[in-house]
C-alpha cells in the first residue's frame, strides 16, 4: 500500500501471491504454504537440506529437495530462481546463517522486494548485528539473481560423496 493506514488485509488470500522467497523447500512447498501460490507468483528457493522433525522421528526419512521444487514449478510455473543458498553462504560468507539474505539479495535484485536498496540497507544497518557482513550477503544475493557465472566456481558445486556408516559412527563417536 502507499501507506499502513491503506492496508487491510492481514492474511495472504489463496493463489494471490505475487513472491516468494522460500528460504526453507519443505516449508515452502507444504501445501499450508503453496496454497497462496498460482501460475506466475515468482519464487526465490534455498535448495538446501536443512534437518526437520521428520529426520528425528524418521532417520531414514528424505526431504526430496527436487520433488519439492518441482511441485513448486508445477503451481508457479517457470519463475523460480533455486540454489542452496546455504552452501552460498558457508562457501562466499564462511557461516550459512547469512543464507536468507542471500536469498534477499537474489529476490531484490530479480524486483521481487517492493522496498529500495536504501532501506533495506538501513534496516541490516539499523538491525545492528554483523552488519558488514550482511550487506555482504545482500549484494552476493544480488550477484547470484544477475551473474551466478561470476560466483560458480566459489560455490563447490560437486556434492560431497556419501558417507559410509563406518565414518559416520566415528565422526558422530567423535563429537559425543
Amino acid at each position: 500500500g502507499a501507506s499502513p493506514d491503506t492496508i487491510h488485509q492481514v492474511r495472504i488470500e489463496r493463489g494471490s501471491a505475487d513472491a516468494v522467497i522460500g528460504c526453507d523447500a519443505v516449508v515452502c512447498s507444504s501445501p499450508k504454504a503453496s496454497i497462496h501460490y498460482r501460475q506466475g507468483t515468482r519464487v526465490v528457493l534455498n535448495r538446501a537440506e536443512m534437518p526437520t522433525g521428520d529426520l528425528v522421528l524418521h532417520r531414514d526419512a528424505q526431504l526430496k529437495i527436487a520433488e519439492r521444487e518441482a511441485l513448486i514449478r508445477a503451481t508457479v510455473g517457470e519463475e523460480v530462481m533455486a540454489f542452496d543458498a546455504n552452501r552460498a553462504a558457508e562457501n562466499l560468507m564462511g557461516d550459512s546463517v547469512f543464507a536468507n539474505i542471500i536469498l534477499l539479495g537474489a529476490a531484490f535484485q530479480q524486483g521481487l522486494v517492493p522496498v529500495s536498496e536504501v532501506a533495506l540497507k538501513q534496516a541490516i544497518l539499523l538491525n545492528g548485528v554483523a552488519v558488514d557482513r550482511n550487506a555482504m550477503a545482500f549484494d552476493l544475493g544480488r550477484v547470484m539473481a544477475a551473474r551466478s557465472e561470476v560466483l560458480e566456481p566459489y560455490l563447490g558445486g560437486a556434492k560431497p560423496r556419501a558417507e559410509t556408516l563406518d565414518e559416520v559412527i566415528a565422526t558422530r563417536a567423535d563429537f559425543l
